[in-house]
């Protein structure tokens, strides 16, 4: 019985359980940092739809501007699109995409409409046609500026009027959420330079000396 060789076997394997356990442990760290950053990466989508001319990119919190005017459109061409056959229809389908406390506004507002007696025994119909989009960065605001056509029975053309719908959206999980929604009349949309160069026609009468 050779003892030396013995000794030098059970060196050899002692080093190679050693070399083992140091390989195990950098495999467990590796593991751990890969799965730390699959767990806080959220994937970030490029996608090229038919409607639109160029690409646009949607995360999870953030979306391009191309992408956030198209879907302002979209919103924007339902609500303007209104008869008093297909309120709840459309209503419906805003719920999906409006924030709970602006939608209970909204429905308010084009249930009122399509209830309105004049509008409905005259079997009235309103469109709404976008002429451009605008978008600010700073704001997350989109403004869809056309024209609001109304037509009554018995009319051979309809009352066109100028408005602005201005909607502020935002990503929430990767999906655009409407937070805010309003429409005026006019084809100047209301951004901040807007509001900056107007500030003092929104003051209160009182401050202004007006009675």
């Amino acid at each position: 019985m050779k003892l030396s060789a013995m000794t030098g076997s059970w060196e050899r394997a002692n080093r190679f359980s050693q070399l083992l356990l140091m390989s195990n442990l950098a495999l467990s760290i590796t593991l751990m940092g890969t799965l730390y950053l699959a767990i806080g990466n959220h994937e970030r989508v490029v996608l090229v739809p038919p409607q639109l001319d160029s690409r646009v990119t949607v995360g999870m919190a953030t979306a391009s501007s191309e992408y956030l005017k198209s879907f302002g459109l979209y919103i924007a061409t339902l609500a303007g699109n209104i008869t008093p056959y297909n309120v709840e229809f459309l209503t419906g389908i805003l719920s999906r995409h409006l924030d709970a406390r602006v939608y209970t506004a909204v429905r308010t507002k084009l249930q009122a409409v399509a209830a309105d007696p004049v509008f409905r025994s005259s079997g009235g119909a309103s469109w709404f046609e976008a002429k451009r989009l605008d978008y600010e960065k700073e704001t997350s605001r989109v403004f869809v500026v056309g024209q609001l056509n109304t037509l009554s029975a018995g009319k051979s053309s309809p009352e066109v009027a100028p408005v602005v719908y201005d909607l502020k959206i935002e990503m929430r999980d990767g999906r655009p959420l409407v937070t805010a929604l309003d429409s005026y009349e006019g084809s100047e949309p209301r951004t901040l330079k807007w509001q900056a160069s107007h500030a003092h026609e929104q003051k209160p009468a009182e401050t202004r000396g007006e009675k």
